[in-house]
């Protein structure tokens, strides 16, 4: 199969305007994201395996779990303030998710 130049993915996809450091910034708070995510997962797991599971704190923490899914979509490495924010966010929202048993 013959194929050009023209027809490669990473042949159109340009430049990125952001620089490696603010990728990384960026690769940090999606896994700070996911970090969150997760978090919310342990405690709605545990809530669950409750013998009478509140139904309010499990749909609270699932549509945090959903706001926190729409960030992580509209997150970009060119938007470096926001990153920052992201990460100092998850921060500290990990450790008082993390200390909520």
């Amino acid at each position: 199969m013959d194929t050009s130049p023209e027809d490669s993915v990473l042949a159109n996809l340009g430049q990125a305007t952001w620089t490696a450091e603010e990728g990384v910034s960026y690769e940090v708070a999606v896994e700070g994201i996911n970090l969150v995510i997760g978090a919310y997962s342990g405690l709605i797991g545990r809530e669950e395996a409750t013998a009478e599971p509140d139904r309010a704190k499990i749909e609270n923490w699932i549509q945090e779990q959903h706001a926190w899914s729409d960030r992580r979509r509209a997150l970009s490495p060119a938007d470096q303030e926001a990153v920052r924010a992201v990460r100092q966010e998850c921060r500290a929202l990990l450790a008082t998710l993390r200390a909520t048993r």
